[in-house]
This record gives structure tokens, sequence and C-alpha cells, in this order.
């Protein structure tokens, strides 16, 4: 005699409506994270929430070919191409824009340009990373509450 058995591996299971073709995708912070497909504009849903509302959304600097998402310190990390060039930047406070027109500070990593903290408000920061080599893919570490970037290429840290 065979059983079968149905064995579903999820608890739950929610389909998000969005707007486009999504590209690339991911998790972190209750959030999904759709990229859509030509990968200029970031979409984000709670997923925590029934029917997975909108967050927010946002434009990114260039075509976003990875993305990443920290837990520690709620922030993405994404690997952009522009102009031919390849770029390693971070998003934080993301969660500000609710409104595509909300504020948005933009600086290098290391170079405190009198942003929202100074200023008294709290808006999204894009930190562009400088690098030597072209990245080809990144991974978010969390080591003793602190979290860490690693680019595969090469082999160095940041910290947020």
């Amino acid at each position: 005699m065979v059983h079968v058995y149905n064995c579903h591996p999820f608890s739950s299971q929610q389909i998000v409506q969005v707007e486009q073709e999504p590209g690339l995708v991911c998790c972190g912070g209750g959030a999904l994270f759709v990229v859509a497909t030509g990968g200029c504009k970031v979409e984000a849903y709670n997923v925590e929430q029934e029917g997975c509302p909108l967050i927010c959304r946002f434009a990114t600097m260039g075509t976003v070919k990875s993305i990443q998402h920290s837990k520690i310190g709620d922030y993405l990390v994404t690997i952009e191409e522009k102009n031919s060039a390849i770029y390693l930047r971070a998003y934080t406070n993301w969660r500000y824009q609710a409104e595509e027109k909300a504020r948005v500070g933009v600086r290098l990593l290391g170079h405190l340009l009198g942003g929202a903290s100074v200023r008294g408000g709290v808006q999204m920061e894009i930190i562009e990373i400088p690098l030597s080599e072209r990245p080809v893919a990144v991974a978010v570490l969390l080591y003793k509450r602190r979290s860490f970037w690693l680019p595969v290429r090469t082999l160095w840290f940041c910290l947020l």
C-alpha cells in the first residue's frame, strides 16, 4: 500500500501584486524588495500584513545587478551599473520614501556632508562605496550585532 502525504514546506502563501515585471527580489525586515525588469526602481512590500501593501518605492542611481538586505541597520546594499561603470551602494532609511518625491541624501563612504541628522530630519541616504575592482557579488554578514559587506572579488569589510 502506498501512502501519499501532502507536504507544504511553508506556513503560509501570499501573492504580491507588482506593477511591473520583477527582475530581482530580496527579502528582509518584514519586507519584500522587488527590482523591476530594467533595474532602476525598487518597490518594498510589507509581507507581515494581509495583502502585502506597498511600503515605499524609490529610484536607484543605476541599473541594479544584485540586491541584499541587512537585518542589522535595516539597509539595502546593491551592485549597480551606470554608463558601463559598476558601483556598490547602500540605501539607508529607505522606509522614509513613502512618497517618491521625498528628499534623498547622497554621499561617499567615509565623507560626512551634513546629512539629515545634522539638519534635524530623517531622510533616505544613498552611500556610494568606492572600490578598486569591479564587484561581482555582495553578501551581508552579521557579526556581533554589526553588519559587514563582503564583495566577492576582494576581501574587505565595511561598517555602516
